[in-house]
């Protein structure tokens, strides 16, 4: 599926920096050590209003999907990083009938001729 060219918009640069780096960087409150997603800008716990960015594992697990009814299908997801925070994603490698809530997956990274690099999940092996 084509998704547009990506552009950075100055507040996500760690992202997409990691992203080209094959690293899947999202935000993380040093204060309570809560992580969040790449959007956050701070933290409900405990009040922190800065949040560093840090590098998480990219395991992660399937939590809900949609499947765009395109040729090839379109799997639409959200997962459930192992470091806590959810992301809207798509999913790579995947059939109707490997979709399961708890499906391990594992982040993999798109670097397109033009814009910017992004981050999908695959199925993890078992």
């Amino acid at each position: 599926m084509d998704i547009g060219i990506l552009r950075r918009d100055g507040r996500t640069d760690p992202f997409f920096d990691g992203a080209a780096a094959d690293r899947l960087v999202v935000r993380r409150c040093e204060a309570c050590d809560r992580w969040f997603a790449p959007d956050a800008s701070g933290c409900p716990g405990c009040g922190e209003e800065s949040l560093a960015w840090a590098e998480a594992s990219g395991a992660a697990t399937l939590v809900t999907w949609t499947i765009l009814p395109k040729e090839p299908p379109v799997f639409l997801a959200l997962v459930e990083l192992a470091e806590g925070p959810w992301l809207h994603t798509r999913l790579d490698g995947v059939t109707r009938a490997d979709l399961r809530e708890g499906l391990p997956l594992r982040a993999v990274f798109e670097h397109p001729d033009e814009g910017e690099s992004f981050v999908l999940f695959r199925p993890a092996a078992e």
